[in-house]
């Protein structure tokens, strides 16, 4: 065999083993739950119905910027002069205030501590030295995609030096044309103090174009919506110009609305190109100076942009969303991204609606809102069941959006910074994304999602839209439930069900009581001490809390009203309260009278002539019903209005 076969054949046997070993392409991974198509927006809807139109959406847009709570700017109508000295003043005091909160535990770009010498050229900046008492704003417009920040520095605030992408410094993104209202410049010119429609801060001077007056301002950003060009895509850029470097490869994120030019004549030039198959529209420019004015340049009509607001449907809302999916999250709009409210402000300004900056003051918007907060398992998810696609849902420090049910899961996109490992209880995880998951993941707190639910909105359903929505009233036992949740003495099963409707045994019920008296000591039987009810049953037998005529009385059996209205009868007397609301009143006017035993007779005439227990229906006590633990959550939260 000569030299050249053999080592041809050598060759085809590399390339043989070669493939052989090529690993196979890594899929994509999903969190639990999760599948490949459910990360298609045409999956949780096709739904084209039109939810708001635009003239409801502007009222909604002037109705929450009116409202108290929503941190929201009437920019328009902002005043044209303000006292610059005074300001000086109060940015001193404010920014000592930010830098208190921050000393001791950040790290201002180094990996030491930060200390109140870090923070003090920081705040020495926020003091304009041509301040006047009389000082005109000025109106500005962004041309650049920037932020919004808390000091007027470059220096990042970490809380953990080997975290880079986490920047406290930042408050809030700021679009390209987004107008801006200006009061004061930082000491070293390089740092206006502005407000945006929904936030305010310090912005790089070099982003920002001044306008002449308020009338050139109006103009540059007040455009008629069907003169709009909306960018919908997570981000797009103009396309890149030697010719004209102004306009040349400009970011433009969700949400930036650009001005559509009267241009009919695709063969005058514009960055040097003909207009085919191009929108044609105006991007603001800063000049030397700083001055603002505008220049045309074209955006490819293949990219994700629409002319005119997008109608607001579920399908769109859906579309816009997952535009963004795994795409890096952004702090306050630092990284080029934003954060979990930042995210859900920027898809719904793609229908010109114009959202609160963060959880608390977006759950203070005029939109129809359930609160959650220490409602139980089963009436949240009453509600969940009840959400359409869009609305929001918030537990403190997070927003998502909520999309659907599939398969008994609850599902939601947001921008996350971290949650619990799903295959850990103890190991927080970065996950830094806009991603797809769950409620049943878990918080640093180990409660799931769901259980964690403060508040749900749906900005769609509001006093100005003609579109209303159907939730579910809340249970008649919710506030009760709520109470003793709240106050620790009733939570769910290890499922956190609450089981409103399951009857409640004498254990169960001598356990509650046992700890509203702070579990004093006791001894217990040998016999008894395996019990987890034991210690409870003990002490309120003790006590005569138990009483002796109820026969039937088991710790595991089910309480019938009239023992529970005994056992709470026996309960004040033994705490010294007053049982003389039941002297007046007759109980033989209920129905079923004969059958409420001799014993719980005065205990009923209390229960009934106090308020505790009511009737189920008119003239009838039920005496020997079982008593459920939604009867006796309201019970309690009775019990603790008068007492």
């Amino acid at each position: 065999m000569n030299k050249k076969r053999i080592l041809s054949i050598l060759i085809a046997a590399m390339l043989i083993v070669c493939m052989a070993v090529t690993p196979v392409m890594a899929a994509v991974a999903y969190l639990p739950g999760v599948t490949s198509a459910m990360s298609k927006a045409s999956y949780w809807s096709k739904d084209q119905t039109v939810l708001m139109t635009n003239s409801e959406i502007q009222a909604l847009n002037a109705k929450t910027i009116a409202t108290s709570g929503t941190g929201m700017y009437d920019l328009k109508n902002q005043k044209d002069v303000v006292d610059g000295v005074a300001l000086n003043a109060s940015l001193l005091k404010s920014s000592q205030a930010d830098a208190d909160y921050y000393i001791g535990w950040t790290y201002l770009g180094t990996d030491k501590k930060s200390t109140q010498a870090d923070f003090d050229p920081m705040i020495k900046n926020t003091q304009n030295p041509n301040a006047q008492k009389e000082q005109k704003t000025k109106y500005g417009v962004a041309v650049a995609r920037t932020e919004l920040r808390s000091f007027p520095s470059e220096t990042p605030i970490w809380d953990d030096p080997k975290d880079l992408d986490f920047d406290y410094l930042y408050l809030a993104t700021v679009r390209v044309n987004e107008p801006l209202v200006i009061t004061s410049v930082s000491a070293d010119g390089k740092y206006y103090l502005a407000k945006s429609v929904c936030c305010s801060g310090w912005v790089p001077a070099e982003a920002v174009a001044i306008c002449a007056d308020k009338t050139e301002w109006l103009a540059a950003w007040d455009i008629a919506p069907e003169n709009s060009l909306v960018v919908y895509a997570d981000k797009t850029y103009t396309e890149k110009s030697v010719y004209a470097p102004s306009t040349s490869n400009l970011m433009l994120t969700m949400g930036t609305v650009l001005e559509i030019a009267d241009h009919s004549n695709p063969n005058v030039l514009i960055d040097n190109r003909a207009t085919y198959n191009n929108h044609v529209v105006y991007v603001p420019v800063r000049n030397a100076d700083g001055s603002y004015s505008k220049k045309l340049t074209l955006i490819s009509e293949s990219k994700k942009v629409s002319e005119g607001y997008l109608p607001m449907t579920k399908a769109n809302i859906s579309s816009v969303a997952f535009n963004a999916l795994g795409n890096t999250y952004g702090w306050g709009g630092s990284m080029l991204s934003d954060d979990c409210s930042g995210y859900v402000r920027n898809i719904y300004k793609c229908f010109g609606l114009e959202l609160a900056r963060n959880t608390t003051w977006q759950s203070a918007m005029p939109m129809t809102k359930v609160d959650m907060t220490n409602m139980c398992r089963e009436e949240r998810e009453k509600f969940l069941d009840a959400l359409p696609l869009g609305s929001i849902l918030f537990f403190s420090g997070h927003e998502m959006m909520y999309l659907g049910k599939e398969n008994g899961n609850y599902y939601v996109i947001s921008s996350i910074s971290s949650i619990m490992q799903p295959e850990s209880s103890s190991t927080r995880q970065r996950v830094r994304s806009i991603v797809l998951n769950t409620l049943d993941i878990k918080r640093a707190n180990g409660n799931t999602w769901r259980d964690s639910l403060t508040v749900a909105l749906v900005p769609y359903w509001s006093t100005v839209s003609s579109t209303t929505g159907n939730l579910p009233a809340t249970s008649w036992y919710n506030e009760g439930v709520a109470f003793v949740m709240k106050k620790g003495l009733m939570q769910g099963d290890e499922n956190k069900n609450f089981k409103p409707n399951s009857n409640i045994t004498w254990a169960e019920f001598l356990q509650i009581v046992y700890n509203m008296e702070g579990k004093p000591a006791v001894e217990v039987p040998e016999a008894e001490a395996a019990n987890w009810y034991a210690k409870a049953v003990t002490w309120a037998e003790s006590q005569g809390i138990v009483h002796e005529a109820d026969s039937d009385y088991q710790p595991n059996t089910p309480m019938t009203r009239q023992e529970l209205a005994a056992t709470i009868y026996l309960y004040c007397q033994y705490k010294g309260y007053d049982v003389s609301a039941g002297d007046s009143v007759d109980i033989k006017s209920y129905k079923d009278v004969a059958k409420i035993a001799d014993y719980a007779k005065p205990a009923v005439a209390y229960a009934a002539g106090s308020g505790l227990m009511t009737g189920k229906t008119a003239n009838t006590f039920n005496p020997a019903d079982k008593t459920t633990r939604a009867e006796i959550a309201t019970i309690l939260q009775r019990f603790y209005s008068m007492n």
